[in-house]
């Protein structure tokens, strides 16, 4: 696990990184949070590049930038926006606000 830079992060899990910001957490394996404030990486390969408040807590899942967004799915992504939630397999969400993508695949 490895801390570069920042403010009060963490990362706790095996091959876990935290690159910079405030108050971050990468808790899965392999996961990272690059960035940002608040952010939360803890599914197996999460990634969160960016942003706040942003939780990718799905295996492979990401969250890239945005605020307050949550991929919870297998392969899940959300791209920017805000209070987004992209929550089954490979479902996605693209930017706006207040959106959700719960179906296999399901895209917004």
């Amino acid at each position: 696990s490895v801390v570069t830079g920042g403010y009060k992060n963490k990362a706790s899990g095996y091959y876990s990184d935290e690159s910079g910001g405030e108050r971050n957490v990468a808790s899965g394996l392999s996961s990272a949070v690059n960035g940002g404030d608040n952010n939360t990486a803890s599914g197996l390969q999460s990634a969160v590049n960016g942003g706040d408040n942003n939780t990718a807590s799905g295996g492979k899942s990401a969250v890239n930038g945005g605020t307050n967004n949550i991929a919870s799915g297998y392969y899940a992504a959300v791209n920017g926006g805000i209070n987004n939630k992209a929550s089954w397999y490979y479902s996605a969400v693209n930017g706006g606000g207040d959106n959700e993508a719960n179906g296999y695949g399901a895209a917004v």
